[in-house]
């Protein structure tokens, strides 16, 4: 070990230097401390003047903050939205964590540069203002390639190194922070990086939306002309098959269906005059004419004269009994009768005429109605067996339309997306004028360069004495 002596005292007898107590290397230090503290004072009051003297020539930092709250449910404006309505909590995390990538993103900054005219600032454009600044530049160009700068490029480095944005743990809220050498401008600028950001959600979703409907605009021209040469395909079809359809049904299958219930009804009319002609050429046969058969024919006229005759029969039965077979009376009575009875089968005869011509009406229309029915299903078998194909054309035409249709609703629903911002985002707290800087704390800075200095002043009067102690070591 290293030892230090002291110098005997003038006058004083001088002792061996075997005989010299040791001072212990543990505490010469505190001795040399105490006999140097003006120059460690001096260190420290030199630290101080420097710390004081930084915090008024270093460069001021402010930083203001704006808050955005991101929504992962966007607003749903249409039934088909482009977008994702509900996510997952962990899907809905890195949905905001990849807006704060987008926030502080390039395309966001460059719109702030462009609205705030960043690349005319000094503060932003490279060009130095204090004496640090124009030190830092110089030792930027010292490793720099020599060449000539961008301010718009140097303003969005610049501006992308003083923008910090993250996301507030657990929740949905979007921090940035801005760092400028002035509160309003940092507070500005803070501001339209939230607005900056908002404007380019909307663009970039417009942007999507225009894609889509423009590529849906292209699919619809095509779809229309396959629905079209559908339509055409389907009518030339008809035109060749001789296929006429009224309100979706085919012509021939109505008039099928009416020429049945047509015939039917004739068969019916016909069986009723049937009946009726021989009822009445059984009364012809038969001679019979009374009021059961008038009421049966509906004759009004064969029934007053079938009275008529009653009641003159009865006056000749009367006048037959009361006088002779000779009398005048009644052989005008007998002439009546006879009248009556030729008059009556006259008529009976007129309505047996009229019943067989209304029976052969009957027959006759039957008959018509019959060749009708089977003519129209003859062509209904050729119309069926056509019909198969043409359903298929329709089905075809009807996928077509559906498709064609479907491509239509979407095409406009984007095209409104286009004019519409659904995004569920907005700014919750947009950033004041702070109250402190950030940088430089001279409250800090003072202090600090007062106890470097003091440390330095310490390690110097150390240094000092331990290289003294071991020059004068033997």
């Amino acid at each position: 070990m290293y030892q230090f002596e002291t110098s005997p005292r003038s006058g004083a007898p001088a002792e061996p230097a075997s005989a010299a107590p040791a001072r212990p290397l543990d505490l010469w230090w505190l001795h040399l401390l105490r006999r140097r503290r003006f120059a460690i004072l001096a260190f420290g009051v030199l630290g101080a003047l420097i710390g004081l003297a930084y915090g008024f020539l270093a460069t001021e930092r402010w930083i203001a903050t704006t808050q955005l709250l991101v929504d992962p449910r966007d607003v749903r404006v249409v039934q088909n939205d482009l977008n994702q309505q509900g996510v997952m909590s962990e899907a809905a995390v890195a949905i905001v964590e990849s807006q704060v990538r987008v926030l502080a993103s390039n395309s966001v900054l460059r719109r702030v540069i462009e609205q705030e005219n960043l690349a005319a600032d000094p503060e932003y454009n490279g060009t130095p203002i204090r004496v640090f600044d124009q030190l830092r530049q110089a030792a930027r160009a010292w490793w720099q390639a020599p060449g000539a700068s961008d301010p718009d490029l140097e303003a969005l480095r610049e501006l992308r190194g003083r923008v910090d944005a993250r996301r507030t743990e657990r929740t949905y809220v979007m921090d940035v922070n801005v760092t400028s050498q002035e509160p309003a401008k940092a507070v500005r600028i803070a501001n339209a990086v939230a607005s900056a950001y908002l404007d380019e959600q909307a663009a970039a979703r417009s942007e999507v939306a225009r894609r889509v409907s423009a590529s849906l605009s292209g699919r619809l021209n095509e779809l229309r002309q396959r629905v079209e040469a559908a339509e055409q395909a389907v009518e030339k079809y008809k035109v060749q098959n001789n296929i006429v359809t009224a309100n979706g049904r085919l012509v021939n299958e109505s008039q099928l269906t009416e020429i049945s219930t047509q015939l039917v009804a004739a068969r019916a009319r016909g069986a009723e005059a049937r009946a009726r002609y021989d009822q009445i050429r059984a009364a012809q046969r038969s001679g019979a004419g009374g009021g059961a058969f008038a009421e049966a024919v509906g004759s009004t006229t064969v029934g007053t004269l079938r009275a008529q005759l009653a009641e003159v029969t009865r006056q000749e039965a009367e006048l037959g009994a009361n006088l002779g077979p000779r009398s005048p009376q009644l052989q005008a009575a007998q002439a009546q009768i006879r009248n009556l009875r030729r008059v009556i089968g006259e008529e009976i005869g007129r309505l047996a005429a009229s019943a067989q011509a209304d029976l052969e009406r009957a027959q006759a229309n039957e008959q018509a109605l019959a060749g009708s029915l089977e003519a129209l299903k003859r062509e209904a078998v050729t119309t069926n067996q056509a019909s198969v194909r043409l359903r298929e054309l329709e089905r075809d035409l009807e996928a077509n339309r559906t498709i064609y249709e479907a491509f239509l609703v979407r095409a406009r629903e984007t095209g409104e997306q286009e004019r519409l911002d659904a995004t569920n985002v907005r700014v919750i707290s947009e950033a004041t004028l702070p109250r402190d800087r950030t940088w430089p704390r001279r409250s800090i800075i003072v202090p600090t360069g007062l106890l470097l200095g003091l440390a330095f002043g310490i390690v110097w009067v150390l240094g000092r004495g331990l290289t003294k102690g071991l020059k004068a070591a033997p």
